[in-house]
């Protein structure tokens, strides 16, 4: 059995702090135009906690030419779909900063975690039932061969169904509620690639590129710099007939990794 059959090979035990592949309960929402959704009465009792009930709220009245929003929101469990890095930006930078400014490695991350201001939203998508999937074979969302989807395996903890990343949210790192399980490394690496596959759908041509670079001949080599100060080379292939876009890694120290801070309490 594979990844994606075995949850034993899907799951894994979570880590210190939050992370792509967490399973959390959280709050998810989706803005409609006003006529789109029947509003209820403010405030309602808080929805199950599985996604099946939602609420819809009015938010203000039409001005302009701005249509007039409605919220519709569930408390349903869903998955982090930002890596860690990213999870993290703030407070791996605020360390660099306190680093370059003289403070010792230890003054900088004591800092960092004493600041709760730092990275306070995480990106999730709230894990859909399969009877919602529209247009797309289920039979290919669990074998994670469709884009725009991740699969989510049925284990004691989570029951199975889908990850539409159209439908990810910001939501406060306070609103977190789990974690109910963690994707093992196999499976974010496959949940890495689609979400690449999603956001960068139209730049998947590179690898063609590259592909189609190999056996040329070099026959020009242009060097530049871009606004970051990192080089770019530029390869003309067979005289021009083809060209390939080298680009320098940006510099980074060496940071502990932020998402060892642990979870706020």
């Amino acid at each position: 059995m594979g990844v994606l059959d075995d949850p034993n090979h899907f799951y894994a035990a979570p880590q210190d702090d939050w992370a792509l592949g967490d399973l959390v309960i959280v709050p998810t929402a989706v803005f409609w135009e006003r006529s789109e959704r029947s509003a209820m009465r403010y405030p309602q009792p808080a929805p199950r906690p599985d996604g099946s009930a939602s609420t819809v709220y009015e938010l203000w009245s039409a001005g302009g030419p701005f249509a007039a929003p409605a919220v519709e929101c569930w408390l349903s469990p869903a998955i982090i779909v930002a890596d860690d890095c990213v999870l993290d930006k703030e407070f791996n930078s605020f360390i660099d900063q306190r680093l370059r400014a003289g403070a010792t490695e230890a003054e900088a991350e004591a800092e960092a975690r004493a600041d709760p201001s730092l990275d306070p939203l995480a990106p999730v998508a709230p894990i859909l039932p399969y009877h919602q999937l529209r247009f797309a074979s289920a039979q290919t969302v669990r074998q994670a061969q469709t884009t725009g989807y991740f699969p989510i395996i049925e284990s004691d903890e989570v029951d199975e169904g889908y990850v539409d990343f159209v439908r990810t949210v910001p939501v406060s790192r306070q609103l977190l509620w789990g974690p109910l399980a963690a994707l093992s490394e196999p499976a974010r690496r496959i949940l890495r690639w689609k979400l690449a596959q999603f956001y960068a759908v139209r730049n998947l041509s590179v690898d063609a590129e590259i592909m189609a670079a190999v056996g040329k001949t070099i026959t020009a080599i242009h060097v530049v710099k871009d606004a970051k100060d990192r080089l770019v080379v530029d390869l003309d292939l067979d005289g021009g007939k083809a060209q390939l876009r080298l680009r320098q890694q940006p510099r980074r120290v060496e940071l502990p990794r932020g998402h060892e801070r642990g979870r706020r309490s």
